[in-house]
């Protein structure tokens, strides 16, 4: 159309161009010139229609830029939200797809594995862990669509540390392929454990005492009878020496069951502490000053204090702490009496509280008796009462702190006390 309408113009031009008159030539002129208005006006007003659709759909992309914006506003939100609900979950989380890529992974997740997430995140699973690794064939449970209850597994880290982890595993389904996989929830049970162990020896030892205070009581009266008339019979035999060294050994025997009467009885009372503010540092130097006096430490043993810089108060019953302390250093220093050694305490601030460490380079301790040294009455020495470590135990707990063992046949151990530095 554009095309013809110009065509005219130019012939209306070119017939003015070759008219033989003046007027002949304007009225040609008028004519293209009313075309070219004519055409002029028809596209001014295609122009203006142009613009006002121009400024419709300018708004129609402002407005449909701002839902955008809003979608990816409320999409940031659910997201940081979603993020830091995994970042705040106690337990770890991970997710691991159909074709066994690791896509999620929290915080806990990496402290637990002791991981970095940058190394877990959208790398396969078994280029990190063994496919039993949590316990279950990860191959097999992706394969099948299989989940899990409640397992457990014990797990050995490149720290060396050792974790006992709760595990349950769920198998996602309504999702396309690609989003499906296993998602796996696990939590590190091993001081929930440690914690059980602790009020299961705990029980134990309170109906252990109960038990024997009412034995020593019961085996108390008829005792002091029997040494009575042992002491009696030890008189009359003065004639027959023979027989009155029997009756001696009698009154020896009644001596020695005694003094274990006494001790059972000793410990089955409660301890009432009357804790001062004490230098620990100073404390133990005292109290190594007071074992290397002794003459029966060992010439073939070292002994090594190492303390902290500054003076470390704590509020401790001086008494029963010397007590307990004691008792750890004596059980250092028997378990080095055949070949010597060294023997080294040790002490130090940790957050609020105070460490101390008694090792030493002893035979050690084996691995089934761990569980039972601070268990009253087990001893493995001859002529040991174990009422020693189960005495030292309920002192510390009296100052609310905690002691724990850890020992290597052929190495040595080492006992760890944390005493807090406030009592709350």
């Amino acid at each position: 159309m554009q095309q013809a309408l110009l065509h005219q113009i130019q012939h209306a031009a070119d017939l003015a161009l070759k008219s033989a008159s003046l007027d002949e030539g304007v009225r040609h002129l008028a004519t293209a010139f009313s075309l070219f208005s004519e055409e002029a006006r028809r596209l001014e007003g295609g122009y203006d229609r142009l613009h006002t659709r121009f400024q419709e759909v300018q708004k129609e992309l402002e407005h449909s830029n701002n839902t955008l914006r809003q979608k990816i506003l409320e999409l940031n939100t659910l997201s940081g939200y979603l993020h830091n609900i995994l970042k705040n979950i106690s337990q770890g989380i991970l997710f691991i797809n159909s074709e066994g890529t690791i896509t999620t992974c929290n915080e806990a997740a990496q402290a637990i594995l002791e991981k970095e997430s940058n190394s877990l995140l959208f790398a396969s699973y078994w280029d990190h862990f063994a496919d039993d690794f949590f316990g279950l064939s990860i191959k097999h449970a992706l394969a099948f669509g299989l989940s899990q209850h409640l397992t457990y597994t014990n797990l050995s880290l490149l720290s060396g540390q050792k974790k006992e982890l709760e595990i349950s595993t769920s198998y996602v389904y309504d999702a396309p392929k690609k989003y499906q996989g296993i998602i796996l929830l696990f939590r590190d049970v091993t001081k929930m454990q440690k914690l059980q162990a602790i009020a299961n020896r705990n029980d134990r030892m309170k109906e252990l005492g109960e038990m024997a205070a009412s034995v020593a009581h019961e085996v108390r009266n008829p005792l002091g009878g029997i040494r009575g008339y042992a002491s009696l019979l030890f008189r009359d035999l003065e004639g027959s020496p023979h027989l009155q060294e029997m009756a001696g050994l009698i009154i020896e025997g009644t001596k020695t069951l005694e003094r274990l009467v006494n001790s059972v009885l000793q410990f089955s009372r409660p301890i009432y502490l009357q804790p001062t503010l004490i230098d620990l540092s100073r404390f133990l130097k005292d109290i190594c000053k007071f074992i290397k006096v002794d003459p029966s430490f060992p010439h073939n043993v070292t002994l090594n204090l190492h303390l902290s810089s500054e003076p470390l108060y704590a509020p401790i019953d001086k008494e029963f702490l010397h007590s307990a302390l004691l008792n750890l250093l004596v059980n250092a220093l028997q378990a080095m009496e055949e070949n010597g050694g060294t023997l080294t305490i040790s002490l130090w601030k940790s957050n609020s509280s105070a460490t101390i460490t008694v090792t030493d380079s002893g035979k050690g301790i084996d691995p089934k008796d761990i569980e039972k040294i601070f268990s009253p009455f087990f001893t493995t020495k001859e002529h040991g009462t174990g009422l020693g470590l189960s005495e030292a135990y309920k002192i510390i707990q009296a100052h609310l702190g905690q002691i724990e063992v850890r020992s290597q046949i052929g190495v040595g151990t080492t006992f760890t006390v944390t005493l807090p530095l406030k009592r709350s």
